[in-house]
Order: C-alpha cells, then sequence, then structure tokens
C-alpha cells in the first residue's frame, strides 16, 4: 500500500492529535506520519515513552515552530502503579531490582501519601530518560553501565486522585505541569510507602488543550492518507494558543511585525506574549512584550512576504 500522501501546500501547518499506540517511540510516530502525509517538516510536542499510549501532538509544516507552545502546557495521564517492585527503568519493561511485601499496605495510608507528592515538589528525573547529559541521552549512558544521576528538578502536581485501589496496584490521575515525570511520581510514591513501585502503564490524557477525545489512532490516519483526505484531521496552529492573548493587526503595524520590528498595541496584556492575527484570522506571529520600550517584539514570524503578497493580490 502507498503510504505518501502530497503533504501540505503553501507553507500551511497544522497539528495532528494522535493517540500513540503501545510500544512506538515518539520518533516512530513522527517518522511514520511523514511517510503517510509526505511532509517533510515534522515534529512532536512532548514525548511519551515506548510504554505509555494516549495524546501525542505532532507538528505538520510550520507548525513545528510552535512546539514549545504546546509542550508547556499542562497534562493529565492516568498511571497504572504496581506496588513492591522495584525495576531500572522505574517502569514494567526495567530489569526487577528489588521485591517487597506490599500486603500491609492501607487504601487510606496510600491516600495519606498520595497528599504529600501534591503542590509545588523535587522531583528526579529516571536514568532511563530522554534528558541529555553532555549531548547524549540519559538513557543510553545508564544502559551502557554509566552511574547516571540527574540533577531534582521544581514540578507542580495540581492533584492526585486514587480512582482504583486493587492491592497491590492502584490507578491514579495525575494533573501536572510541564517536566513531570510519571515513573518518578510512581518510583517516589513506592518509596513513601516502604515497599517500592514502579509505574505500569500510563495514558496521557491531555496536554494542554488538546484531549484524548479528539485524538485519532495511526490506522485511521493511514487510511485518509490512502485516501488523500488526511488533512481534514488537521487542528489549527490558533488551538496551541488559545492560553495566550491574541490582537488583530493590519496596515503598517502588519508590516512592521513580519519584518521583525517592534510595534505599540492596544492591548490590556502588557506582559508574556501574545498572538497576533490578520483581519480573516490567520495567525502571523507570536509578540513578547517589552517591558523597556512598552512595545511588542515578534518572536516568531509564521507568515512570509510571499503568502502575505499573494493574499493581498488576491483582494
Amino acid at each position: 500500500m502507498a503510504e505518501r500522501s502530497g503533504g501540505l501546500h503553501g507553507g500551511a501547518g497544522g497539528f495532528l492529535i494522535l493517540d500513540k499506540p503501545r510500544g512506538f517511540t515518539s520518533h516512530d510516530v513522527v517518522a511514520r506520519v511523514r511517510r503517510l502525509t509526505g511532509e517533510r517538516r515534522v515534529g512532536h510536542a512532548g514525548t511519551l515513552d515506548p510504554l505509555a499510549t494516549g495524546v501525542l501532538v505532532v507538528c505538520l509544516g510550520k507548525a513545528t515552530r510552535l512546539a514549545e507552545y504546546v509542550s508547556e502546557g499542562d497534562k493529565i495521564y492516568r498511571a497504572e502503579v504496581r506496588l513492591g517492585v522495584v525495576t531500572d527503568t522505574w517502569d514494567a519493561e526495567g530489569a526487577i531490582l528489588s521485591e517487597a511485601d506490599p500486603s500491609p499496605i492501607t487504601c487510606q495510608a496510600v491516600e495519606e501519601v498520595l497528599a504529600r507528592f501534591t503542590g509545588e515538589i523535587w522531583q528526579t528525573p529516571p536514568a532511563f530518560s530522554a534528558l541529555k547529559q553532555q549531548g547524549r541521552p540519559l538513557y543510553r549512558l545508564a544502559r551502557r553501565g554509566v552511574t547516571v544521576e540527574p540533577p531534582p528538578r521544581r514540578v507542580t502536581i495540581y492533584r492526585i486522585s486514587l480512582d482504583l485501589w486493587a492491592p497491590p496496584r492502584m490507578t491514579l490521575t495525575v494533573y501536572c505541569s510541564k517536566g513531570t515525570y510519571i515513573r518518578s511520581l510512581a518510583h517516589d510514591i513506592g518509596q513513601a510507602l516502604g515497599v517500592g513501585a514502579h509505574l505500569a502503564g500510563l495514558v496521557r490524557l491531555a496536554v494542554g488543550p488538546f484531549r484524548l477525545e479528539e485524538a485519532i489512532s495511526l490506522e485511521a490516519l493511514a487510511r485518509s492518507a490512502q485516501e488523500g483526505d488526511w488533512p481534514v484531521h488537521l487542528v489549527p496552529m490558533a488551538r496551541a494558543l488559545e492560553h495566550l492573548g491574541a490582537v488583530v493587526v493590519e496596515g503598517p503595524i502588519l508590516e512592521d511585525i513580519l519584518h521583525g520590528r517592534q510595534v505599540p498595541l492596544e492591548h490590556p496584556q502588557k506582559e508574556g506574549l501574545c498572538a497576533a492575527y490578520d483581519v480573516h484570522g490567520e495567525l502571523l506571529a507570536i509578540l513578547a512584550y517589552d517591558a523597556q520600550s512598552g512595545l511588542w517584539q515578534p518572536r516568531k514570524v509564521l507568515m512570509d512576504e510571499p503568502k502575505r503578497q499573494r493574499d493581498a493580490d488576491a483582494i
């Protein structure tokens, strides 16, 4: 079956919200999407481990330049934690390091420990992770037997709910900030309970505004690619920027933005970022407020001059 489609046209871009299958790396999914769509510029916003399933936001075309704004969004996970067994990867794919009897652990004890992991916490990432040390992923160093000690990082756990207690397993729903490792959370909960634990299964339910309910499978995307209508699944770039302020510009200000010049804006927000659109609703640029000048500086310009000229000629 031919997989390659025609790719995007006219410098367009958008997101595919995919339900990543278990056993695939995020890179595997990007490579498959590239083959199916024929689009060269493809990336993802936020890595999922091969063990995990759920929301993987894949960026195509110009949307690859917005990946950082998606990955910065909060996340929601459904995690299955297995008490009493510690592995070297802190998940079910690793080698067992130790075992303990979890039978004395009660539901009440779990609830009390979970409360200690709510709020801003220090968390040490797993040694087997994609974080880089001196330019090399930590998991490669760990697999070679190199001792890896990632520095702890500050993350926020907004809420943890205990959805199912079926010892020695439990199912949690975790609402958290970017950068949170659920494998680390499972490991740390096990340590706090005194019996150890590892992550047995993981589903990412949400990334920023994108939810699992709107995700499609790779199989569904492949069918659409074969029929030539895969772009119907593209989500507009503006969806990733809903948390930012928005401003509509035209005339000289639009021209200044396209040329990377600072501009004054009638905008109530006087800090952070905002998204600039033209009068047709097309995303032009991401702007950052410069408190020193009181002006807005283009950080990323997404409409190129030829596209602007074509739009002007069509009027």
